[in-house]
């Protein structure tokens, strides 16, 4: 595996994918929204982009909107 500082955002998050428990314990999808939003709130305190862009990405791929009306 590559060390974290030479990896892109694409290959962190395959990683995260592949072996979510290793990055959030218990594997559920609340514990994988907490840690979502952490990296989310980390990377604009930081100046980067953080998950700008992911929900419309998810909203195109599902093919509907996941939020509730």
């Amino acid at each position: 595996m590559k060390p974290l500082s030479e990896m892109t955002e694409r290959d962190y998050f395959a990683r995260v994918g592949q072996r979510p428990g290793m990055f959030v314990g218990k594997t559920s999808f609340h514990m994988l929204t907490a840690f979502l939003t952490g990296y989310d709130h980390h990377a604009h305190r930081h100046g980067g982009h953080g998950l700008t862009g992911w929900h419309d990405w998810l909203v195109a791929r599902r093919e509907r909107d996941c939020n509730p009306a």
